[in-house]
C-alpha cells in the first residue's frame, strides 16, 4: 500500500464544491481544476509535512509487512 495514492477530498475555496486529489499531488504542490467552477486550485504542502508523513508511514508499513513475513 502506498499512502501517497490515497484520495483526499477538499472544498474549493471559491465555490465550496467538493473536489478530490491524491496525497502525492498535495506533496508535489500540483494544481487541480475545480469540477464545480473550473477555477485552478493550487495544492500546497507548505512545510513538507504531507511528503514527510507519506514517507514515514510507507516505511512503517513496509517494516510491518516484513515483520509479518518473518524477514
Amino acid at each position: 500500500m502506498d499512502l501517497g495514492k490515497q484520495q483526499i477530498r477538499f472544498n474549493c475555496p471559491e465555490c465550496d464544491f467538493i473536489n478530490s486529489s491524491t496525497l502525492e499531488d498535495v506533496a508535489a504542490g500540483k494544481s487541480v481544476i475545480c469540477v464545480g467552477c473550473l477555477k485552478t486550485i493550487q495544492l500546497n504542502d507548505a512545510n513538507g509535512s504531507t511528503k514527510k508523513a507519506i514517507g514515514d508511514i510507507n516505511s512503517a508499513l513496509n517494516r510491518l509487512k516484513d515483520a509479518l513475513n518473518g524477514h
